[in-house]
């Protein structure tokens, strides 16, 4: 019975989750996929959102020049030089982008997003 429930939960999350994504330009929309995708991959929805919301204010089309080292790119502004196995399909996309950061934080990579740590580490979100 558990894990018809648990099965339940999933299927209602996958079908939030692509609801959000449609609204793309919404940014509460964009948190609350954020803090679902995050509570999934084990990892601290707050401080999914609050590294989104320092890198990208939330907007999953953000493209930013880095100087000498390419553009970052999406939610969580994968850098396309020092991660070029992330495409720009997945870096734009914000429900794999924030996979790929739950999945970053969780191996231990928390570092990768130390440039916007000052805002990040005491930024409360909403």
């Amino acid at each position: 019975m558990i894990e018809i429930i648990k099965k339940i939960i999933r299927l209602k999350e996958t079908l939030l989750i692509a609801e959000l994504k449609k609204r793309r330009k919404d940014k509460t929309a964009i948190q609350i996929l954020i803090e679902v995708i995050a509570k999934q991959e084990g990892t601290d929805p707050d401080l999914a959102v609050r590294v989104a919301l320092c890198e990208s204010n939330f907007d999953p089309d953000a493209r930013n020049w880095n100087l000498g080292y390419g553009y970052d790119r999406g939610l969580f502004q994968w850098n396309e030089k020092f991660h070029p196995e992330v495409s720009d399909a997945q870096a734009y996309d914000p429900e794999i982008a924030t996979r790929l950061f739950c999945r970053a934080v969780l191996r231990g990579h928390l570092n990768w997003w130390k440039s916007s740590q000052s805002c990040w580490s005491t930024k409360i979100s909403n």
